[in-house]
């Protein structure tokens, strides 16, 4: 068997799925919400770095991201069920397959690194205003370095099926990793490079305890591939269907009961039941819904116009809106939902209702951020936009789209 041909068809085969995927997702308002959101940012960040002190702990800042961007590296495979029974055979000669397992993954991790690093260097040079600008190109340079060496610590350590093994692994690394920063973002470049020896011990002592003589977990390794299709599947569904997003619903017994306790029980009410519950214990929305609203709440404090404030908080309203108009398909492979005695208006008024909520709610947390980080007057202003923007968009767009839905 040809493993290099093998990766060559799977790496192939994902890029094309994702290509088509990220087509879709960014084939709608979502684009140009992205767009306005990245020039928004950039405009009041120039801004604040304008106000910022001479104190400001960025050294920490670039510890803490570019840290964990370092530490978290793992290793894609592309690996599959099957793969249990016709490469295991073969694992003697996956050598190539690995190879270019770990290339593909340090390209696609490193852009995070560059990305991070980049939209760091213009608050590190108002700190730093003594340090050249292509010092930041020798950061990433030395970032890129020590990323190959957290790669194959990484992988070093997939043999062990010890959970223990793993998060003393992390920690480790994040130290060694933060320690490397740290000392690159003050401008010792010499404990940087011994931070980087730390980590080429931790791959040789992974690699002679862990690695050598073990076979592959392929188990272990099938189900973080999955993991990783998955959460792809999930911000892919909130744009458009995706067949093989598998659903694992969560319990949260208490907020259910919170939410439907006091509903009532009405042939009306079938379908509001059901897309409060799916709206909760579906990881893809409930989940999304508490970062949107605490992103909102970041720029709310953040930004220092009040302009701004409000367009960064009517942006991520926007947002919220757009993307649970999904939840209407939820449930669109399940056949006996069909045999419900109500009409599709009925459907389409809960999902209308429960987007509402929703926005609503996102409203009420974010006027009261607004009366903690501005003032009273302040906060009524945004809540009279909010409001109308709530109420116009659920009105016309929210409806507009749910219409266009089969079924």
């Amino acid at each position: 068997m040809d493993t290099n041909q093998l990766w060559k068809e799977r790496f192939q085969s994902h890029i094309k799925m994702v290509s088509r995927y990220m087509r879709l997702i960014f084939n709608d308002h979502l684009a140009f919400a992205m767009i306005f959101f990245v020039a928004a940012f950039a405009y009041f960040y120039q801004a604040w770095l304008e106000t910022v002190p001479d104190t400001f702990p960025v050294e920490w800042i670039v510890v803490g991201i570019v840290g964990a961007l370092l530490t978290y590296s793992p290793v894609r495979t592309f690996f599959k069920e099957a793969d249990t029974v016709f490469l295991l055979p073969v694992e003697n000669k996956l050598r190539p397959y690995v190879r270019n397992a770990v290339i593909y993954s340090f390209v696609m991790q490193s852009y995070w690194i560059a990305i991070a690093l980049f939209a760091l260097a213009p608050l590190y040079l108002q700190i730093y205003d003594n340090v050249s600008a292509s010092y930041i190109l020798v950061m990433i340079v030395f970032a890129l370095v020590v990323k190959v060496g957290n790669l194959f610590a990484t992988w070093f350590m997939q043999k062990t099926r010890d959970i223990r093994y793993h998060y003393f692994d992390i920690g480790i690394r994040f130290v060694v990793n933060g320690f490397i920063m740290y000392f690159l973002a003050i401008g010792v470049p010499y404990f940087a490079l011994i931070g980087s020896l730390l980590i080429i011990g931790v791959c040789f002592l992974n690699y002679h305890n862990l690695y050598k003589g073990s076979t592959l977990p392929w188990d272990r390794l099938i189900d973080q591939e999955d993991a990783k299709l998955q959460f792809f599947y999930r911000i892919a569904n909130m744009s458009t269907d995706v067949p093989d997003l598998k659903r694992k619903p969560k319990k949260r017994h208490g907020l259910v009961r919170l939410v439907t306790g006091r509903m009532p029980i009405r042939r009306k009410q079938t379908f509001t039941y059901l897309y409060a519950i799916t709206f909760i214990r579906s990881g893809d929305y409930f989940g999304m819904y508490l970062r949107l609203v605490a992103l909102a709440l970041f720029f709310v404090f953040w930004v220092p116009a009040f302009w701004g404030k409000v367009l960064f908080a009517v942006l991520f309203l926007f947002m919220s809106g757009f993307q649970f108009i999904a939840i209407y398909n939820h449930h669109r492979t399940v056949e006996w939902l069909r045999l419900y005695p109500v009409t599709v208006d009925v459907r389409r008024k809960a999902v209308h209702q429960l987007i509402l909520v929703i926005m609503v709610v996102q409203v009420v947390i974010t006027t009261i951020g607004f009366v903690w980080a501005s003032d009273w007057l302040n906060a009524l202003i945004y809540l009279s936009i909010a409001a109308a923007f709530t109420v116009l968009f659920e009105a016309f767009y929210v409806r507009g789209r749910i219409r266009a839905f089969k079924g």
